[in-house]
């Protein structure tokens, strides 16, 4: 018997017998696209069908899982962070109708952004139309 894990959202995660498989479920009836409405009509739904459509992978340990959504994130986060300092870049030069000293701020911080988010902000007045 596979071991089904309904979460309070109706999505669900099952994992095979042998603990080498396993499979994730939206909070909808795939083949229908109508969304669950109870943890026992989430569980009937993928015991009916289970074995009639390969919904199987490999199963991943968690903290590998875990590991690879960090590292998505933080490449979502350098990408975002890279993004920013280049679209600020004219900021710099000697005759933007900036205040050089706070976007220069605002541009280290970017670059010392870590892991742990926390976005510099520039107040409103400092965030003129590009020329």
């Amino acid at each position: 018997m596979p071991r089904i894990t309904v979460n309070e959202d109706l999505t669900s995660h099952v994992v095979s017998d042998d603990g080498l498989q396993e499979f994730f479920l939206a909070s909808r009836n795939v083949l229908t696209q109508e969304p669950f409405t109870s943890h026992e009509q989430v569980e009937a739904f993928i015991l009916k069908n289970i074995n009639k459509y390969n919904w199987w992978q490999p199963f991943v340990d968690p903290a590998v899982r875990e590991k690879e959504r960090l590292e998505q994130t933080s490449r979502g986060v350098r990408d975002q962070r890279n993004n920013l300092l280049a679209e600020s870049d004219w900021t710099q030069v000697a005759d933007a109708p900036v205040d050089q000293a706070a976007w220069a701020t605002y541009r280290q911080a970017l670059r010392d952004l870590t892991e742990h988010v926390n976005w510099p902000d520039l107040e409103d007045a400092d965030w003129p139309t590009k020329p």
